[in-house]
């Protein structure tokens, strides 16, 4: 709907005059004439689309391929696709892979996945990711998209992000060891350099963190639990914490803490837990 909105934005005014100049030779009523302008309307959008924009394979073409993927909550999943590529998801993620002849896509529903891209220059491989998408035609990169933001980091290779509203569409080149943001208000960040080892060890099974708020610790750790852990306390939030825990056994987190912190950790009758001052 954009673009037709955009291909009759562009239009010259002339075309329409013209409609609206024109008269059936025989009307009966306000309604018959009414609808005829409407007819005729559509019809000069729908002639001006046609005329202009050249739709790409996959408006007119069924996949070559097509798949989708899902990983549970604290699962993580590895596929090899058919052109030599790999996806891996990583906990409580959705990729739907479609293969065209001049086209590789991935819709990342939800989630975060790493890429390992199988070169073919003749065929793009493009991520939609909802706030951003990105194209590359062979490289390694990692995508996580969260409610109000998309993150792109590069552990090899070039790839180019696009993102921002429609109207101002903006575009970063990556390259290894390098990272961009595109938020839900359509700011898109700075190139910025990446620990691509820190980002993907989730990879392992593992997530680390240096001196990071316990409120995003235990945002991050919640991703892998099925009952999550509550922090209610505001000066247990702001707390830094450093160290290296377990996406595979998140229980983990929760037994080491109190060593790290002052903090206690209650253990609720539920299955949730929740961490309180000492």
């Amino acid at each position: 709907m954009l673009r037709v909105w955009g291909v009759a934005k562009a239009t010259p005014d002339k075309v329409f005059e013209n409609i609206l100049r024109r008269r059936p030779p025989q009307v009966a009523t306000v309604a018959s004439r009414r609808r005829m302008l409407a007819l005729g309307v559509g019809s000069a959008c729908c002639a001006a689309v046609a005329s202009v924009l050249v739709g790409p394979e996959r408006w007119f073409h069924a996949p070559a391929f097509s798949e989708r993927y899902v990983s549970r909550r604290g699962e993580r999943r590895t596929v090899d696709l058919p052109d030599g590529s790999a996806l891996t998801l990583n906990t409580d993620s959705i990729a739907q892979v479609q293969f065209y002849e001049s086209e590789r896509r991935v819709l990342l529903e939800r989630g975060e996945a790493f890429f390992s891209v199988a070169p073919a220059p003749e065929r793009p491989f493009v991520v939609d990711a909802g706030l951003a998408s990105v194209t590359v035609t062979g490289t390694q990169f990692n995508v996580r998209r969260d409610v109000a933001q998309v993150s792109v980091a590069v552990e090899s290779g070039a790839v180019d992000v696009a993102g921002g509203g429609w109207w101002n569409r903006k575009v970063r080149r990556l390259g290894a060891a390098q990272a961009v943001q595109v938020a839900d208000t359509a700011a898109m960040s700075e190139v910025s350099t990446a620990n691509i080892v820190t980002l993907t060890s989730w990879r392992q099974g593992k997530v680390v963190f240096d001196a990071a708020p316990l409120a995003t610790i235990v945002a991050e750790m919640n991703r892998y639990r099925v009952q999550p852990v509550r922090l209610q306390s505001a000066a247990l939030r702001g707390l830094r914490v450093a160290g290296v825990f377990s996406t595979d056994d998140p229980d983990a987190f929760l037994d080491v803490l109190p060593s790290l912190a002052p903090v206690t950790v209650l253990r609720l009758p539920d299955g949730h837990s929740e961490i309180v001052p000492r």
